[in-house]
């Protein structure tokens, strides 16, 4: 059969453009939602939490090419051709189809995203292609043993339930199963867990190696013991690698990939922000300077890596920053990031103190008061600047006192001390 007759025939030609704009116009906010702004691996991997929609159109259209298979006697009037080497022009169209959908998916993030450094991670492209082709050889499979009017919607329902369905089941692992897990990828200190699209991509390759045995002509009893022995190695190696991960299963970025700048303080960021880099590295230092002129002790290096080290502080995660958030990222690095362990068994009253005290420090550092009133809340920042006009001792004490409350499960926060110009009057 001509290439031109199989397009002009297949169900995928036509299902495509629905597919596109259905992707386009009901995915998209889902889609672009949890983008990090300049990251391949988060503008790619958000893409995949359109896998759920696009298999199932697969898996549709490859059950729609088997019913036709079945209805015209292929077998029949071709028998000098095996099944599967009919089958794979077939469902070509029905892989270009899923492809379609996965590139507007793709454009979408990758547009919100706009990452500019690095290259993209194919390996993503290539684990939803092996996916998609499990669902259209599946879906074939089903189409030419049943009715159209059983197949198709049994091919939708099915596709449909075991890629999205498992995101709400226990344990968590069994979700990485299906689609690999890189929808919730990644921060910028993070890269994707590449177990967890591994047994994704295992699971598929078993699927399509069961299918691919199921049309070949080999006898009844061999083929059985064959395509079971494939499905069950599928499941066995891709359970192996997805078990006892995470949610988000993402694993730390090398620190040898930050770029460092300055002495005193020395600057480490991700490359991604190199645009941004003199902007940040100036606010940083300078709210450095500040917070040591209040007398607060701040580390030499102020970097990105979530695990600083010695003489290290890690001042956040910013995709896109402004002056302000990097000036309040490197005051609130003082802080505590955690509750301590007691606030988990009993009353934790140093909870009252973060808030103050972290817009305290990020006004200190010279941050800007509407955005640390946004961030911190109304009251917090009302608080903080009334601490502002007291002494320098009566600030640093205030901020020593609120910093023990926060580390233990005893001590309150402090009030707020008097302000300087009583100070004098009296």
């Amino acid at each position: 059969m001509l290439w031109r007759t199989v397009l002009r025939s297949s169900s995928a030609t036509w299902l495509a453009p629905l597919l596109a704009a259905f992707v386009a116009l009901l995915l998209s906010d889902d889609l672009t939602a949890n983008v990090t702004h300049g990251y391949w691996p988060s503008s790619l991997g958000a893409a995949t939490f359109a896998l759920p929609f696009v298999a199932p159109a697969c898996a549709t259209a490859g059950a729609w090419e088997g019913t036709r298979f079945t209805r015209g006697n292929v077998d029949g009037w071709a028998p000098t051709r095996s099944t599967l080497g009919i089958a794979l022009p077939l469902l070509t169209p029905v892989l270009v189809l899923g492809a379609v959908g996965m590139a507007v998916a793709a454009a979408l993030t990758i547009s919100t995203g706009q990452p500019d450094v690095g290259t993209p991670p194919i390996g993503m492209v290539l684990i939803w292609l092996v996916i998609l082709a499990a669902h259209s050889m599946a879906g074939f499979l089903l189409g030419k043993r049943l009715p159209l009017v059983v197949a198709t919607p049994l091919a939708l329902v099915l596709s449909f339930v075991l890629t999205a369905y498992p995101a709400a089941l226990e344990p968590l692992w069994l979700r990485h199963m299906v689609t690999g897990g890189m929808s919730s990828c990644c921060s910028l200190d993070q890269t994707p867990n590449w177990r967890a699209a591994a047994s994704a991509l295992v699971l598929a390759l078993g699927v399509i190696g069961a299918c691919v045995l199921a049309l070949t002509a080999l006898h009844q009893r061999t083929r059985t013991v064959l395509i079971s022995t494939a499905l069950v190695a599928g499941l066995a190696g891709s359970g192996w690698l997805a078990y006892g991960l995470p949610a988000d299963p993402v694993t730390a970025r090398t620190a040898d990939q930050l770029q460092c700048a300055g002495d005193n303080p020395r600057v480490c960021l991700w490359p991604e922000l190199s645009r941004q880099a003199a902007m940040i590295r100036e606010n940083a230092s300078d709210a450095r300077h500040r917070l040591q002129q209040a007398g607060l002790a701040v580390p030499r290096t102020l970097t990105m890596d979530s695990r600083p080290g010695r003489d290290a502080l890690f001042i956040g995660l910013w995709p896109d920053p402004s002056a302000a958030e990097v000036r309040a990222g490197v005051g609130t690095a003082l802080l505590p990031s955690d509750p301590p362990s007691c606030a988990e068994s009993g009353s934790f009253p140093g909870a009252d103190a973060y808030g103050p005290t972290a817009a305290w420090l990020a006004l200190t550092a010279g941050g800007d008061p509407e955005e640390t009133a946004g961030h911190y809340g109304e009251k917090e920042a009302a608080v903080a600047a009334r601490v502002k006009q007291s002494s320098h001792d009566k600030q640093l004490a205030w901020f020593q006192h609120n910093t023990k409350a926060l580390r233990d499960c005893t001590t309150h926060p402090a009030p707020i001390p008097s302000p300087k110009d009583l100070e004098t009057s009296r």
